[in-house]
């Protein structure tokens, strides 16, 4: 992956963000779409329906499933069309060729936010693997966003069956989650802080529970933009900038990683964002060959 300074100016930054038109909507990026109430906090999907994890509908739904999964988890503000952005201009999602190129089978999971999203998916995976059609040799996780966040604190409840889902990851790939975590402050802070930590990938020890731990099997690729190799010029803009890497003499404000064994691959996003990016694309085919 290429791993050379990207140069952006206040206009591109402000187009990444979704900030076309005004100044009103500078908080975009922060603001998460409240979840239908009629919908289960976590459900598998396919062909566009919801799947239950049972023997038979995981048959008729999977008429092709093989014995790696490829359990694909968008930001808990989206469905699985997420996967489809970008399409016309690479060629293929990361499912599709992950499937063709190398034998997985997709597996799309819609996570809403909430209190105990993890402990669903947690029971929904392990539901996946005890009805899938063939015995599971191998299971890789990719997660969009803070989708990546429910993925992290799943992967923190162990099973103590044999078969556990979580003892056949092999992989977790996590594109934009928040990797970073600071103690929660105060409960109105400046415009310019938020958008910076947004940009950094930093969330609080009030949303993420800093002391749950990897899976120590698994090989961890967390894929940032370049934009968080850099200072915050739209918080720059704002005025009043608190970027995360700015050190005080006497108070040092320390980040601490939420997923310490992992390798961080940052990437030029320009026009395309995280999804179906071709570094990415590429990358992902050798982890996961």
């Amino acid at each position: 992956m290429s791993t050379s300074s990207v140069v952006t100016a206040p206009w591109r930054l402000l187009w990444r963000l979704g900030l076309r038109s005004s100044p009103l909507a500078l908080a975009a990026p922060l603001v998460r779409t409240r979840p239908d109430p009629d919908l289960a906090p976590v459900a598998l999907r396919a062909a566009g329906a919801d799947v239950a994890a049972e023997p038979a509908a995981l048959e008729s739904a999977f008429p092709h499933a093989t014995d790696r999964i490829v359990v694909l988890v968008p930001d808990t503000d989206e469905d699985e069309s997420a996967w489809l952005r970008h399409l016309d201009q690479v060629g293929g999602t990361y499912a599709s060729r992950l499937a063709a190129l190398l034998d997985w089978t997709p597996v799309n999971v819609r996570v809403s936010p909430g209190e105990g999203t993890a402990v669903e998916v947690a029971t929904t995976l392990q539901a996946l693997v005890d009805g899938w059609p063939v015995p599971v040799r191998r299971i890789a996780l990719i997660g969009h966003g803070r989708g990546g966040l429910v993925l992290r604190a799943a992967c923190a409840l162990r099973h103590q069956t044999p078969d556990a889902w979580h003892e056949l990851v092999s992989d977790v790939v996590l594109l934009g989650t928040p990797h970073l975590a600071v103690p929660a402050g105060r409960t109105m802070v400046p415009l310019s802080r938020r958008v910076d930590e947004e940009l950094a990938g930093i969330v609080t020890d009030d949303v993420v529970d800093v002391s749950a731990q990897p899976l120590p099997h698994a090989r961890y690729a967390l894929i940032t933009p370049h934009t968080r190799l850099q200072q915050s010029r739209l918080g720059g803009l704002l005025g009043d900038v608190l970027w995360w890497r700015h050190r005080l003499p006497m108070r040092p404000r320390k980040a601490r990683s939420l997923f310490p064994s992992a390798t961080l691959h940052h990437v030029p996003t320009h026009e395309i964002g995280l999804v179906n990016h071709p570094d990415v694309h590429q990358a992902m085919l050798a982890w996961l060959a």
